[in-house]
């Protein structure tokens, strides 16, 4: 199976299991901007720790996935990895924070065609407000380039220069925009 042909499993078996979710990282850039090859397919999930054993048992047997590390992620709102067994596709499977950024960011998921399904994706603003928090702590010019790269398409300033303080990224966006 090809990455896109993982996804719309996963997505169909979230959907099935009634799991609110959102693609974000390098295929929302990839939706959005440019393609770039990616380690692995990044997905925001709204689930709490009663739904551990579920999510756990929803990808046997075509996944590894440890029902303890689902079970840790969902209770310390963290992330846990999926595998594909047979295509080794990683999957970031990241628990969505209750924060007032990220509760808003996931309610402005939309969805979207992927070639052969439909998919709830990231916004492309929030993309960049994410991209720009990953990128603070080292400076990734990786994601400082994908930032530009979505910034170049176009994007709601206004909307950016609103909720960028939230993630202590007022003085990157700054810089990105000026560019």
């Amino acid at each position: 199976m090809t990455e896109l042909e993982v996804l719309m499993d996963v997505v169909r078996r979230f959907e099935h299991a009634r799991i609110a979710y959102m693609v974000t990282g390098s295929i929302a850039l990839s939706y959005y901007a440019e393609p770039r090859m990616t380690r692995d397919v990044d997905i925001v999930v709204e689930c709490g720790s009663r739904d551990a054993q579920q999510i756990a048992t929803l990808f046997r047997p075509d996944y590894y996935v440890s029902g303890e590390d689902v079970l840790r992620a969902l209770r310390e709102v963290t992330m846990f990895n999926i595998l594909h067994l047979e295509s080794v596709v990683k999957l970031d499977i990241i628990v969505r924070k209750d924060t007032l950024y990220r509760v808003n960011e996931f309610a402005r998921k939309r969805q979207v065609s992927l070639p052969g399904f439909d998919v709830w994706m990231v916004s492309k603003e929030d993309l960049i407000l994410s991209k720009l928090a990953w990128a603070k702590p080292s400076m990734s010019e990786l994601q400082l380039h994908d930032v530009r790269a979505l910034l170049a398409t176009g994007a709601d300033v206004e909307y950016l220069r609103r909720w960028a303080p939230e993630l202590s990224v007022s003085e990157l966006l700054e810089g990105q925009l000026g560019e």
